[in-house]
């Protein structure tokens, strides 16, 4: 239904081999969360007065909600109207210094700035550097997973890969530290479940039209997939994680600047196979 919205109001964009695909399709994960936000306040006040939902903090949920769709809001205003010839934040800041023209994908980066204070705000960190690594993290996985989306499947693959790995790094450090108790990660599970779900069950279910080049889930997605990532890590994850994730996203960021991720993953058999895993060959990509 989105995808056939999409196409009927004319968000296009052509692949590169100029085959016009709808776009914008990610506020597929926005709505999703919006619809999940609802009933998780609505849970909270029914059970005020009563017990407390067990494990859920309304407080930086709603938070978390606001920032996300902030994102998802200007990726869909970028999606809309951007002029997709001007790429990159290289690209963005030359178009304002040379020409004064605030790009739409000036815009986009400012509101995620904004939305990161909001959200690493309410979550009143300790320290000057803790919000300093909060905010880089933030903007560098936002950015990092947009960095991904230009082949099918692309970015869905690589939300899929940061979230497992980084899951498999935490239950490490907590196991390293001697902090490996059931009781406790079950907590944490059904702390983040509501953070977590319905951006999951967005991605599965537009997986495989993205892979068949059906669609586009655009920067509207992509944005959200790296926003909400940083977001889970800084609500559950060991410093020591979240220094691996942001050391990971500037070694992405310095190879699309140097040359683009499609040329170093063409170059590695193992990449390429894991980028191709999937894709419908008779479908074109973009």
């Amino acid at each position: 239904m989105i995808r056939m919205f999409m196409t009927n109001h004319g968000m296009l964009q052509p692949n590169y081999q100029g085959q016009q695909i709808a776009t914008g399709c990610g506020i597929l994960i926005w709505l999703l969360v919006t619809v999940n936000a609802v009933v998780m306040n609505g849970l909270a006040v029914l059970f005020r007065g009563h017990e407390r939902l067990p494990g859920f903090d309304q407080v930086p949920f709603v938070s978390y909600v606001a920032a996300l769709s902030a994102v998802a809001l200007a990726g869909f205003v970028d999606d809309a109207i951007g002029d997709k010839a001007v790429k990159g934040l290289k690209g963005h800041w030359r178009l304002w210094k040379e020409e004064q023209i605030c790009s739409t994908g000036l815009i986009k980066a400012i509101v995620t700035g904004i939305a990161a204070l909001l959200f690493v705000g309410v979550i009143a960190r300790d320290s000057w550097w803790h919000v300093g690594a909060d905010l880089l993290l933030l903007g560098l996985m936002t950015n990092g997973v947009n960095l991904l989306d230009v082949r099918p499947g692309r970015a869905l693959k690589g939300f899929l890969m940061i979230t497992v790995a980084g899951t498999i790094g935490q239950l490490i450090v907590n196991a390293v530290s001697g902090q490996f108790h059931i009781d406790e990660l079950l907590q944490m599970a059904i702390k983040i479940a509501p953070y977590v779900m319905p951006v999951y069950i967005g991605a599965y279910v537009l997986l495989g039209p993205d892979l068949r080049a059906e669609l586009m889930i655009g920067d509207t997605g992509a944005n959200m997939l790296g926003f909400a990532i940083g977001c889970w890590v800084i609500l559950g994850s060991a410093w020591q994680l979240q220094a691996i994730l942001i050391v990971f996203m500037l070694v992405l960021h310095i190879m699309a600047w140097r040359s683009s991720v499609s040329q170093w993953i063409e170059a590695n058999r193992l990449l390429l196979w894991f980028d191709l895993l999937g894709r419908n060959k008779n479908k074109t990509s973009r």
